[in-house]
């Protein structure tokens, strides 16, 4: 695969953007009460959480059928969620969703907890350019995942993954470094 230029890499993110959201539809006649025992239910159990709210992750276009998250994935997200100065270097087989646990769901479910369990992601790839398409996967999740803005609010605040940098509306700050670089502006 070639390199795409900043303005394909824009366009591709935007498609994605789409897709997310449509994928996310909320039911907006849903009951109060109803909303409150899944938002409960997505922060104690990390199954529960990556099936409500990613299916444009989890679920197969053409079949309709989920994939559920492997035991070894979730060991990982309650590792990581009950030890907060964990340090863990992961080695799953290429195709075991690593870059979508680690970089994506598992930071949004410490982000939505009661009390916010991560404050700062520093999101580090082989390069620059690749780190920063991953860090637009979680900005993607969190503009335009209208599930997860349905249950904690509006996300987005400031910056963009296209200059490696944002930060939501509560203050939490993203960033993506390539490899090299230091981990601080």
């Amino acid at each position: 695969m070639g390199t795409i230029t900043t303005k394909e890499a824009a366009n591709i993110w935007r498609e994605w953007c789409e897709n997310v959201q449509t994928a996310t539809t909320v039911n907006k006649a849903e009951k109060l009460s109803t909303k409150q025992a899944r938002i409960k239910k997505a922060r104690q159990n990390y199954v529960e959480f990556v099936n409500y709210y990613f299916p444009h992750y989890t679920t197969d276009e053409a079949t309709g059928k989920r994939t559920e998250s492997a035991q070894f994935q979730i060991k990982a997200a309650n590792r990581i969620k009950k030890n907060c100065n964990l340090k863990e270097v992961a080695k799953w087989a290429r195709g075991h969703a690593k870059s979508t646990h680690f970089g994506i769901f598992i930071p949004l479910w410490l982000k939505c907890q009661e009390v916010r369990d991560i404050n700062v992601m520093v999101l580090i790839s082989k390069s620059q350019d690749m780190a920063d398409t991953l860090l637009g996967d979680i900005q993607a999740e969190l503009q335009y995942n209208q599930r997860y803005i349905n249950d904690f609010g509006v996300q987005y605040n400031s910056g963009s993954w296209e200059e490696g940098k944002f930060v939501t509306v509560d203050g939490c700050a993203f960033f993506a470094r390539g490899r090299g670089q230091s981990p601080v502006d």
